[in-house]
C-alpha cells in the first residue's frame, strides 16, 4: 500500500469530487481514478460510491480515512522530525568527558556549540579515557575527550582523532619539602620520597613506571589517584608529591605548595576522537566540525 495512494484517497474523501481531487493534487483526473481504484483493488472492497458529480465514502471508505489520516499525520510529523534532526533542530550528542574538563575549558566549547545549536541536547559521561574509549567503541558514546597519544590511538582504526592541547607534566610539591626550592625535578630525585601515584589505568602511570623502571628508582606510594582536588588536597598537607599538568596545576596549587617542572619531560595531550562512521552524521559530523575549527 503506497504512502502516496493514501494520501490521494483522503483529498477525494475531503472533497468529495475526483475531478476537484485531482486539481488540487496536480494530477490528471484519469490518473486519480486509477489510483483509487489500484487501492481498492489491492484491499478488495470498495472505498467509494460514485456518483455522477461526486462521490461519497463507503462503510469502509470512511474507516480507511480515519485510519489513513493517522498514518499519514504520524508520517509527516516524522519526516518533520527527521528534518529537524538533519538541520541541527533537534538531536541529543552523547559526549564522554574528562574530569579535569572544567580546568581545560572543554566545557565552554560545548557552551559555545551550544550558542551555535541552540536546540542540541547533551548526555556527558565522566570518567577516565580508557573507559571513555571503551563507551565510544561500545557505540554509547558519540564522541569523548581523552588523554592519549599518538601510538595509542593507532591501535584503534574505526577512530578518528583531533588534538585539542597539550601540556607538559609539573610536580606539586610542599615547600616543606627541600625537592620544592629545585628548578626541576629529574626522576632519580624521586627515589625514596612520598609521591601520589597517577591512576593505574592512566598513561601517565605507565610513563612513570617505565622512567621508575628505567632509572632503578623505588618512589613511596601514598595512593593511586588523578582526581585533581585529591592531589592538590594531599599536596596541600605535605603528605604527597603529586602530578598535574602545567595548567591544571597552576588552578589547583595550595598556597603551600611550589609548581616545579619535571626534567624528563612527560606530555598530556587531549584529543577528541570519534567513530568514522559518525563523520557522516549531521550532528556528530557538525560537533566534529567544530572541535576541528578550533
Amino acid at each position: 500500500m503506497r504512502m502516496s495512494h493514501m494520501r490521494y484517497f483522503l483529498e477525494v474523501s475531503r472533497t468529495k469530487n475526483i475531478s476537484l481531487a485531482a486539481k488540487n493534487l496536480h494530477l490528471s483526473q484519469p490518473s486519480l481514478s486509477f489510483a483509487v481504484k489500484t487501492l481498492e483493488e489491492e484491499l478488495g472492497i470498495s472505498l467509494l460510491v460514485r456518483h455522477s458529480h461526486s462521490v461519497s465514502l463507503t462503510d469502509a471508505g470512511e474507516q480507511f480515512a480515519l485510519h489513513a489520516g493517522r498514518i499519514v499525520g504520524s508520517a509527516d510529523q516524522l519526516r518533520d522530525l527527521m528534518h529537524r534532526h538533519s538541520t541541527l533542530l533537534a538531536g541529543t550528542l552523547r559526549l564522554g568527558m574528562l574530569w579535569i574538563g572544567g580546568y581545560m575549558n572543554l566545557f565552554s566549547l560545548l557552551s559555545e556549540f551550544r550558542d551555535q545549536s541552540p536546540a542540541i541536547t547533551y548526555q556527558l559521561s565522566f570518567d577516565g579515557s580508557n573507559i571513555l574509549m571503551s563507551k565510544l567503541l561500545g557505540r554509547a558514546l558519540h564522541g569523548a575527550f581523552i588523554i592519549s597519544s599518538p601510538p595509542e590511538l593507532s591501535h584503534h582504526k574505526d577512530i578518528h582523532s583531533v588534538k585539542i592541547s597539550e601540556e607538559e607534566y609539573m610536580m606539586l610539591i610542599p615547600k616543606s619539602n627541600h625537592l620544592s626550592e629545585s628548578p626541576s625535578i629529574e626522576i632519580r630525585d624521586l627515589h625514596g620520597q612520598t609521591i601520589i601515584m597517577p591512576s593505574e589505568s592512566t598513561l601517565l602511570n605507565r610513563q612513570l613506571s617505565l622512567l621508575f623502571r628505567e632509572n632503578g628508582i623505588t618512589p613511596e606510594i601514598l595512593c593511586y589517584t588523578s582526581q585533581t582536588d585529591i592531589i592538590a588536597q594531599l599536596a596541600g598537607e605535605g603528605l604527597a608529591m603529586g602530578f598535574a599538568s602545567s595548567g591544571v596545576a597552576e588552578k589547583i596549587c595550595p598556597e603551600n605548595c611550589r609548581i616545579v617542572p619535571l626534567a624528563e619531560k612527560i606530555y598530556r595531550t587531549i584529543y577528541y576522537v570519534t567513530l568514522h562512521e559518525l563523520l557522516d552524521y549531521p550532528l556528530t559530523k557538525a560537533f566534529h566540525d567544530f572541535i576541528a575549527g578550533h
